[in-house]
């Protein structure tokens, strides 16, 4: 688990993120709009050919995924938010068995299909499946950022850079939860890779 204190940190590169590729995850963010309301990035981690954004776009909380600059998918609350705190959060279940194939000289773990839902103050607002996902790493001359944004937008058409946050982030938390193969997972990833072996 990841916990930030809400302070606006940008630049961090890519390495020292939170990896949320190929894994289940959950994004907790708990804020404070002030009177007026609020607008700009919350939390983001790559840019125009790859990323995802979590952010207030005219008042309304907004997650989007941007897979490769190839398609962008993307959760919306219906409403702009009231003054006063909230607590935004994304949670994503991801289908696929994650990097643990690797060790089976398989890829069939990477890339798969999830579902995401955005829930603002314990309501569900929006719930999709992704049918693909980024199945290797995010563009490397792009940075993880909380309470602004550097670099280049997840999506040109929301916002333009920094877009920094008008509100204050109380705590920002990312945890992890890497599937886990099973015993019969192992067994037949064994077996497929001893067999392309032996087809050798």
């Amino acid at each position: 688990m990841f916990v930030y204190s809400g302070e606006p940190v940008t630049g961090i590169p890519d390495n020292a993120a939170p990896n949320v590729l190929n894994t289940s995850y959950t994004i907790t963010a708990n804020i404070e709009v002030p009177q007026g309301g609020a607008d700009g990035a919350i939390v983001s981690e790559g840019g125009r050919f790859g990323g995802y954004g979590l952010y207030l776009l005219k008042g309304k909380p907004v997650f989007t995924w941007n897979v490769m600059g190839l398609n962008r998918v993307r959760w919306d609350g219906p409403e702009v938010l009231s003054p006063g705190k909230h607590t935004i959060e994304f949670d994503f279940k991801y289908d696929g068995r994650g990097f643990a194939t690797l060790a089976f000289n398989d890829v069939s773990g990477l890339g798969r299909s999830g579902t995401g839902t955005l829930t603002i103050d314990g309501k569900m607002a929006s719930t999709q499946k992704m049918e693909h996902t980024t199945p290797i790493l995010l563009p490397l001359d792009e940075t993880f950022d909380i309470g602004s944004k550097t670099g280049t937008p997840v999506d040109d058409r929301d916002y333009q850079v920094p877009f920094a946050f008008t509100g204050k982030i109380d705590k920002l938390t990312i945890s992890v939860e890497p599937p886990k193969l099973t015993a019969e997972d192992e067994k037949k990833l064994s077996d497929a890779y001893r067999a392309a072996q032996d087809a050798k």
